[in-house]
């Protein structure tokens, strides 16, 4: 499991934040307060970890997150930490600004595994230890850490770079590639496998209702413009049944899905059960509500098989009545025993329901994004910050922040 996940410089995120993960992790916040923006931190890592840092880096540089698209020649620093039984490992990446405006270059990239019968001190006291978020490219000593580790340890200098290794072959790079996702075998395939399955999905229900073109791939793509055909294909997959009960626990009237072909393309279809006279009721997804769409696609990621190691979600009880959301969260919960769950939400109802050590609060201070674990005094101001109009949501936060004990990030 990714165990820790670090930002600094990215997007609305100022210095040095650390996350640490759990099965289910929400980051709860008002809107503008940067949950999105952390979400897809560990977005654009799982797309670098799949070999496309290019156009990972291209689709965000009109948006500033990358240190080289922010323009104030901010470094950008972005690392996991991953657990498994095999044993334990992190990532670290470094960009600068590339030569051209609004690019982004890899200034240093560390990667390092223990194996399980090697102790660290990696998990605790936490990746704040291990990850210089300072000006200079990170400085990572294995030497300091207890085992022996295998991995590398990166520094580019323009178009030329060294890498000084343990354990992994030497390889050309340059400030265009990243070393790790070129790995295709060795000490670190545990650790790459493991951030080439976590997908952080961006389900928008103007995607999720329009026709779709057909696609090869069976796995949901993060933004879900490929679910026409995996429903289409769902009668062939093992996981129908799962996906299924998953609909009707979630949704309450919906209790199938299919995809019809229409001019080439594929349009999405939920079944609300039969009427008095025992026909099927279909509804094409253009007549289906935003949460219900929001809600079908997000079953249909989760009960994919195998199972996705990490699955994001932006917001999925947007829409949802009050009174859903406790099978909501109830579904949420069944399906974190697979696989991590990392999600993001304003709402105030869900907040009551999720245990204080899954939460984090998410908040903009002195115009930077900042995130901080809760108890039950903070939930509630948390909470209050939430209902409260926006132009108080300012005081609510300082009087969230007082109420913290001395030394609290």
């Amino acid at each position: 499991m990714i165990t820790h996940v670090y930002v600094s410089n990215y997007g609305s995120v100022g210095a040095g934040l650390e996350l640490t993960l759990g099965s289910l992790t929400a980051l709860v916040g008002p809107p503008g307060s940067g949950k999105g923006c952390l979400l897809d931190a560990v977005r654009f890592l799982a797309e670098c970890a799949n070999g496309a840092f290019d156009l990972a880096a291209a689709n965000r540089r009109g948006g500033g997150a990358l240190g080289g698209a922010r323009g104030d020649g901010a470094l950008t620093t972005l690392g996991v930490a991953v657990s498994r039984t095999e044993g334990h490992g992190f990532w670290l990446v470094q960009l600068a600004p590339g030569e051209r405006e609004g690019e982004a270059r890899v200034k240093s990239e560390t990667a390092a595994w223990w194996q399980r019968s090697a102790l660290t001190r990696l998990v605790k006291p936490g990746l704040r230890e291990v990850f210089d978020a300072g000006s200079d490219a990170p400085e990572v000593s294995f030497d300091r850490l207890k085992g022996s580790p295998k991995g590398f340890s990166r520094k580019d200098k323009g178009r030329s770079g060294t890498l000084a290794y343990r354990g992994v072959a030497p390889i050309a790079v340059s400030g265009t590639k990243l070393v790790l996702p070129l790995l295709s075998d060795g000490p670190l395939t545990p650790m790459l496998d493991e951030l080439r399955r976590a997908v952080l999905y961006s389900l928008a229900p103007r995607t999720l209702r329009s026709p779709q073109k057909i696609s090869a791939s069976r796995r949901l793509k993060a933004s879900g413009d490929n679910w026409g055909s995996v429903l289409r294909a769902l009668a062939k997959e093992r996981w129908q049944d799962e996906f299924l009960a998953g609909l009707s626990q979630v949704i309450g009237d919906v209790d199938g899905a299919r995809a019809s072909s229409s001019g080439g393309f594929l349009v999405p279809e939920l079944r609300h059960g039969v009427d008095g006279d025992g026909r099927e009721r279909w509804r094409v997804a253009a007549d289906e509500p935003d949460a219900t769409l929001r809600l079908a696609a997000m079953v249909t990621a989760l009960s994919q098989e195998p199972p996705l190691v990490l699955a994001g979600f932006e917001h999925p009880d947007a829409g949802v009545d009050r009174a859903a959301l406790p099978p909501l969260l109830e579904y949420l919960r069944g399906a974190s025993a697979q696989r991590q769950l990392l999600l993001t939400t304003e709402s105030p109802a869900l907040l009551d329901l999720l245990p204080p050590d899954a939460v984090y609060s998410v908040e903009r201070r002195d115009g930077s994004t900042a995130a901080s674990s809760i108890d039950e005094a903070q939930r509630k101001a948390l909470r209050e910050r939430l209902g409260a109009p926006e132009s108080q949501r300012s005081v609510a936060a300082s009087a969230a922040r007082a109420a913290r004990p001395p030394g609290a990030s």
